[in-house]
């Protein structure tokens, strides 16, 4: 069964976290046979809206309907994926993936490391980001305890992914009436930490009487009418100062489509690329300009450096190192200004770097005098992004982070044959639905065999097995016992019949995911230090339900991850677990003494025994609490509990000797 996943974030806006959320959602369309997605939009803050028509975005326009319709009938979902900046995280799922950007300074708000807890994975767009983010500390007070924490920290796994090369085709021109030749290129909104009025002034104190260009695509927050007109007037302040000049500073206001900034980028009177940013979380735009082969000039430092450092091997040492290929302005660092200071988010004792004047101004005049080398050092760099921020290498990494674990594509004829194990008595209400579930497994003709024990039932089974057998002659083994020998008893005789080299257990009242089986296959066989996998459990009250409908209303068993610790609190694989057969080999097959525990002694016996579990990360069974079952039968409690402590404390006394 696909994953649930819930994605909130601004998933319209053209904000940096507007691109975060649509990458993440092509990410996980990338792989839409894992995740089933649902998408709730949020704003961000003043910025404009993505208005093009087209098949991304009437998708997620549908997928908007379809979430706000599932959320109104109660659906719950598996994952949360939440991009935003950390203080609005909440736990909304099962797991929650946490992916945010805004890490331009030298610390995160205190709010950002208490909000990280409730995070299962967190996942940022820069190495920067994530090196201020797990080094940050702060002295907090336990609220349990009252006891002073004085290295309040992160704790959560954090994860890098960077953005990936867009796929636009190719620039179809852009028309701009510009005078001069040669023209640098600056593209932010005009706010204090993209530093734009220092970007301006230096370059006019530097070019005044010269031929040469800045193209200042500006905007404060949005495309409006009002926003232009601010952008203008502030604009015409800075030039007013500068009396007669040769150069030329040209305004582009407002959002371009993707196809256009491409065709801005490939002007050919559009030379390099300039940003005195203070710090960037990632630099998008700085990252386009790159990876569309304009020479760069920035800072030394934040987000940035991610993609603008490559590895070059040393022609004398043949040693490889990273190597900056833009045109580096010094900088120092120094405390933001109380204009930057956004509470919960910029603190105002954090720090950014400051572009130094005279190092910017002569960077100018070195890109324009060596604009052949420069131009060759950024080809190279493009030719690298190219090749390594590839959309669908980057698709990957993303799935990969929200997935918590390596995603190997596996055609399902490469698995091993499963045995499902099945003891078949007193259950003439549910057989029929019951081999009805089995057979729809998605690779159950091609992979599984069915191996059907009758421990003289009472029932009347007999007749529609027959049925299934007729149907499914290849999949299908069933033996009929002369007398009952209990459940673990029926299970050694069906592992005895078995020829799977995986194991698998299927009770007549529950029910499977219809890719349940191939999920946990799958499992298994990349994960060859695995011997068991499991997963969790909806829980209904109502018999012969399917996995798809179902009126468990997001009731489940949430196991643990696999621990011996947790396995002596209970029996973590329950009622869908699947496991090598060689375990059997190994460790003997299950004590046939046990009337309902059989099954938790033997995957002890395994674990303390050196075997390893794993949870997979999504819920893959419908579990019955069928009344009249032998573990759920309230006048079984007595010797059911008596079994399980016999069971907990062997294994206690065995913890205890380790």
């Amino acid at each position: 069964m696909k994953k649930k996943i819930l994605v909130r974030g601004p998933v319209l806006s053209r904000s940096g976290y507007g691109e975060q959320t649509r990458f993440a959602i092509r990410s996980l369309r990338a792989y839409e046979d894992i995740y089933d997605i649902f998408i709730m939009p949020t704003n961000w803050g003043k910025t404009g809206w993505v208005w093009e028509e087209n098949e991304e975005r009437q998708w997620v326009d549908e997928k908007i309907k379809q979430t706000a319709l599932h959320t109104n009938q109660g659906g719950q979902f598996d994952m949360s994926l939440q991009v935003t900046i950390p203080n609005e995280w909440e736990k909304l799922a099962p797991i929650n993936i946490g992916y945010t950007a805004g890490i331009e300074t030298t610390k995160v708000a205190p709010q950002w490391v208490e909000k990280s807890y409730l995070m299962d994975r967190i996942v940022v767009v820069s190495n920067h980001a994530k090196q201020i983010y797990e080094t940050t500390t702060y002295q907090a007070t336990d609220k349990s305890t009252g006891q002073t924490i004085d290295d309040f920290r992160c704790q959560t796994p954090i994860e890098v992914v960077n953005y990936p090369v867009r796929d636009i085709g190719k620039p179809d021109g852009l028309d701009l009436e510009l005078e001069t030749d040669f023209n640098f290129l600056v593209s932010s909104q005009w706010g204090p930490r993209k530093n734009i009025d220092n970007t301006i002034k230096w370059f006019i104190e530097e070019f005044h009487d010269q031929d040469v260009g800045l193209v200042a695509k500006l905007n404060w927050h949005n495309d409006s009418i009002n926003d232009r007109m601010g952008t203008e007037r502030r604009l015409k302040q800075i030039l007013s100062q500068y009396g007669d000049r040769k150069c030329k500073v040209y305004l582009l206001h407002g959002s371009l489509t993707d196809q256009e900034m491409a065709n801005l980028y490939a002007h050919p009177k559009i030379k390099a690329y300039i940003s005195l940013t203070h710090g960037e979380g990632y630099g998008l735009p700085l990252f386009e300009a790159a990876y569309h082969g304009l020479p760069i000039i920035a800072p030394d430092w934040s987000g940035h450096l991610d993609f603008l450092y490559m590895p070059v091997k040393d022609k004398k040492t043949k040693k490889t190192n990273n190597k900056a290929m833009f045109t580096k302005v010094d900088y120092q660092l120094g405390p933001i200004p109380q204009e930057a200071v956004w509470d919960g988010v910029l603190q105002a004792d954090s720090m950014w770097c400051y572009a130094n004047q005279g190092s910017y101004k002569m960077k100018l005049r070195e890109m324009k005098s060596k604009y052949k080398y420069k131009k060759t050092q950024a080809k190279k760099l493009q030719e690298w992004i190219l090749e390594n921020f590839e959309q669908s290498k980057m698709y990957k990494r993303m799935a990969e982070a929200i997935n918590g674990e390596e995603i190997i594509t596996i055609d399902a004829k490469d698995l091993p044959k499963i045995s499902i194990l099945t003891s078949v008595y007193d259950g003439d209400e549910f057989i029929r639905p019951f081999l009805e579930d089995i057979t729809r497994q998605t690779i159950f003709e091609e992979k599984c065999e069915l191996v059907l024990v009758n421990a003289n039932t009472p029932g009347n089974e007999e007749e529609v097995i027959k049925e299934y057998l007729e149907k499914y002659p290849n999949n299908i083994i069933y033996e009929k016992l002369d007398e009952d020998p209990g459940i673990y008893g029926t299970w050694n005789k069906a592992i005895e019949l078995s020829s799977g080299e995986y194991v698998t257990n299927a009770n007549l009242d529950d029910r499977k995911a219809p890719n349940s089986i191939e999920a946990h296959a799958k499992a298994l066989f990349t994960n060859q230090d695995v011997d068991l996998v499991y997963a969790d459990s909806f829980i209904t009250n109502s018999p012969n339900e399917t996995f798809e409908e179902n009126t468990s209303q997001g009731r489940r068993y949430n196991f643990e991850q696999f621990s011996k610790e947790a396995m002596l609190r209970g029996n973590q694989p329950h009622n869908n677990p699947m496991w090598r057969k060689s375990l059997h080999d190994k460790n003997g097959l299950f004590e046939s003494d046990y009337k309902s525990a059989g099954d938790w002694e033997f995957f002890l016996r395994c674990a303390f025994a050196g075997s390893k579990y794993k949870k997979l990360d999504q819920p893959l069974g419908l579990y019955f609490f069928n009344p009249k079952g032998i573990s759920t039968n309230f006048e079984n409690f007595e010797w059911k509990q008596k079994e399980e402590q016999e069971i907990h404390q062997k294994y206690k006394k065995l913890a205890a000797n380790e």
